[in-house]
């Protein structure tokens, strides 16, 4: 069991349930919580709304740190670590805001530079984050990779000895994603959630808007956790657009409407949409990223991966995803789903790779 009397949570976007890494947080605080361990989260909010940080974040007014706010905000951190150090307490972060910190874990959901290249860099070498990454994760005792493709990453493009990287899977909830019959309609819905960026495949999905927009059967939902970018989706008469979801109602508002769920990310260190469709018995189609590939390899019901292209002819393939995964019923697709990822496997894996070793 872990000697410490209190962790710190060092995620600058905190818990909350806007997005999979911040749900991911949130599963680490129960977990730890589960654990009977004192948690306290230490995220953008709880830095800046102190005396001192209410000073230093007027920095940031200033270009010259504004453009290197990644740095700043991680030596802030440190500063602040050293002040609260108790030899019973740890620290815990996903890398960058602890770069000049000897955390005790890493907790890593993805290769920044990866993704970078992944989301188009041109550049081999390692942007301002990249560099604060890598240095968090050289300091750290050891990482915790949320897939074996992280893990990968970390060793190729970081230089991360093997030995000190452990993998645990990221967790699904059955208590807030499980098959909820879908409202009785004469159209097919299909349904994205994630951030409106170019990363996300916003382009892609403008270009199935346009061409949903020309259908009598079918409808597209775009669920997304902040308003930016939405005003690209407006005037559209089959795509509806909510924001600001949280965990409780998303299942209920946009994952028990769809008949296939959208994913067209280039880039995803797990991606936790694709086990939450899942969970929810719905099937999922996306691009080869994350964890989707090797569901889709493995014959994970409800597990597709997209064309390359699209065009007039995607409609075609939702049907067809449609009717194969009715092959098995949402229930089966959920069961499925939890055999790999239940919350209970993540403590489980969590108590072994962590805990006694901490």
């Amino acid at each position: 069991m872990i000697k410490a009397r209190k962790i710190y949570l060092v995620f600058l976007n905190g818990k909350s349930n806007a997005g999979g890494a911040e749900r991911m947080v949130h599963y680490l605080d129960e977990y730890l919580k589960s654990r009977k361990i004192l948690t306290e989260i230490i995220d953008e909010d709880r830095l800046k709304n102190s005396f001192i940080g209410k000073l230093y974040w007027k920095l940031f007014n200033i270009r010259h740190f504004e453009k290197r706010r990644a740095k700043y905000i991680a030596r802030y951190i440190t500063v602040f670590l050293w002040l609260h150090y108790r030899s019973n307490k740890k620290v815990i972060s996903n890398g960058e805001p602890t770069a000049y910190y000897p955390t005790d874990c890493v907790i890593s959901h993805g290769c920044f530079h990866k993704m970078e290249l992944d989301y188009g860099r041109r550049n081999p070498k390692l942007s301002r984050i990249a560099r604060l990454q890598m240095k968090a994760c050289k300091n750290a005792k050891k990482i915790i990779a949320v897939e074996d493709n992280v893990k990968k990453d970390l060793m190729q493009y970081y230089g991360i000895n093997q030995d000190k990287i452990s993998v645990v899977p990221n967790c699904i909830d059955k208590t807030n994603f499980y098959p909820i019959k879908k409202p009785s309609t004469d159209f097919k819905t299909i349904v994205y959630i994630g951030r409106l960026e170019h990363g996300k495949g916003i382009a892609e999905l403008q270009e199935l808007s346009k061409l949903v927009e020309k259908q009598n059967d079918w409808r597209l939902l775009i669920a997304s956790n902040n308003p930016s970018n939405t005003e690209l989706f407006q005037n559209l008469h089959n795509t509806e657009i909510l924001v600001g979801l949280t965990i409780d109602n998303i299942n209920e508002l946009t994952y028990s409407r769809a008949d296939i769920v959208f994913y067209p990310s280039y880039s995803e260190s797990f991606g936790m949409v694709t086990i939450e469709a899942l969970a929810c018995g719905r099937p999922i189609a996306g691009n080869p990223v994350g964890v989707l590939p090797k569901l889709a390899k493995d014959e994970q019901p409800g597990a597709y991966l997209l064309p390359k292209q699209i065009d007039e002819n995607i409609f075609q393939f939702f049907d067809y995803c449609i009717e194969d995964s009715r092959k098995f019923t949402p229930e089966e697709i959920h069961e499925f789903a939890m055999k790999k990822f239940s919350i209970e496997s993540y403590f489980e894996q969590m108590d072994k790779h962590f805990l006694k070793n901490t």
